[in-house]
């Protein structure tokens, strides 16, 4: 598992963490796959290949870097790989110490992950985390790998028994990063820019092919609490509540679209 966080500052309305599993038998492919692309687009060895326009020389046009972002994101449902987006109102979470903003959305991705591993083969699974310094996050992965992830209100503990590893991952060290970060800025577009709906449908017809979910005896795919996770679960305010119905009655309005 990669993950990485958009918008965490308050400047939009939701705070996302999201991330994508990755099949180990398929990485090989995936990194040559993602060398194959920016080689079609025209990225230098050094050009960053974001959902951001950042970082890439002048000889990559803009046109050039949407068709590498929605031909990242067709690799990414070709290898089987799957994604999961948690997201909390900002509304909300400024309530909260900056760094437990960002451990909330860690420990929900770092139990959908091992929930994920347990469904799938009671399989063993490595996670890396987009580093940051906003807070002491190795410090924090120490302590969730040697005593679990505690719960702050019931102070009860939460073991990951599928997750052999938890570390941190620089831009540049791997082409999983990037494409990572191409998965959650489409999240973050699709989520925080409302008033662009024509594009947003676009990135969540892309994103609904690798949404981790499971589906009913209707062939219907449900992702809440799989690779769609709004937090907090129970929301008593009736205008934060209004936001999240809005959101999802938005999401379900671009998935209808064809």
């Amino acid at each position: 598992m990669y993950a990485d966080e958009a918008d965490q500052d308050g400047s939009k309305e939701f705070l996302i963490y999201a991330s994508v599993f990755f099949p180990s038998d398929q990485l090989l492919k995936i990194h040559k796959g993602m060398i194959a692309i920016r080689r079609k687009y025209g990225f230098r060895p050094n050009d960053k290949l974001k959902f951001s326009p950042g970082g890439v020389s002048k000889d990559v046009t803009r046109q050039a870097h949407t068709d590498a972002k929605n031909a990242v994101l067709k690799l990414a449902a070709k290898h089987q790989c799957k994604a999961c987006c948690y997201i909390t109102p900002h509304a909300i979470a400024k309530g909260q110490p900056h760094d437990n903003r960002l451990k909330f959305g860690i420990n929900t991705l770092l139990m959908k992950f091992d929930q994920f591993l347990r469904e799938n083969g009671n399989a063993p699974g490595m996670v890396k985390f987009d580093r940051t310094t906003d807070f002491k996050q190795e410090q924090y992965f120490k302590e969730i790998f040697e005593t679990g992830i505690v719960f702050q209100k019931s102070q009860k503990t939460h073991q990951l028994g599928n997750i052999v590893s938890i570390d941190n991952t620089l831009n540049g060290t791997s082409h999983l990063a990037s494409l990572t970060d191409i998965v959650v800025g489409s999240f973050r577009f699709i989520i925080n820019e409302p008033n662009k709906d024509l594009v947003g449908v676009k990135f969540l017809q892309s994103l609904s092919k690798i949404l981790w979910g499971i589906k009913d005896e209707k062939g219907v795919l449900l992702v809440r609490e799989r690779g769609f996770c709004i937090r907090p679960k129970n929301i008593t305010v009736p205008d934060y509540e209004a936001d999240i119905n809005a959101l999802t009655a938005r999401l379900n309005e671009y998935a209808s679209k064809k």
